[in-house]
């Protein structure tokens, strides 16, 4: 069996990226790519590569349930990354990952919610260790 332990996103700007992925979600930096349009963040158990796209590429933003791909993310206290996600003035677009429920930003969703990184990527917030099928959290 493969297992997942390496994902890349292309980002129009890696540095907002990465004070997202660090600043709201939590995912730590380990170092630059010695070629400089790239880095290495880690959520402890995988390696999450940010990759600076060329200046004079153009990629669509596709709407939530359109998009080319998302991904999860499991956090132990939904009420700060709530606040984290606030404060950065990030868009989130669902008040629960399955339902995909409408959003009211004044009430912090009871278990999950989509929101958008700097380059309209969804991801997925859950505090339920068991909202994937499959998904082991050890």
């Amino acid at each position: 069996m493969g297992l997942l332990r390496h994902l890349a996103l292309r980002c129009a700007d890696m540095e907002a990226s990465r004070r997202f992925y660090e600043d709201v979600i939590g995912w730590r930096f380990i170092s630059r790519r010695a070629h400089g349009d790239a880095l290495d963040m880690s959520d402890g158990t995988n390696n999450i590569t940010l990759i600076q796209q060329p200046g004079d590429s153009n990629r669509p933003r596709l709407e939530e349930g359109n998009e080319y791909i998302h991904f999860g993310v499991v956090v132990d206290d939904l009420d700060a990354t709530w606040s984290r996600v606030l404060d950065w003035g990030a868009e989130v677009v669902r008040e629960n990952v399955k339902e995909r429920n409408p959003v009211d930003p004044d009430v912090r969703p009871p278990v999950s919610f989509k929101v958008l990184d700097p380059d309209g990527n969804i991801v997925d917030v859950t505090c339920d260790r068991s909202e994937w099928v499959g998904a082991r959290m050890d």
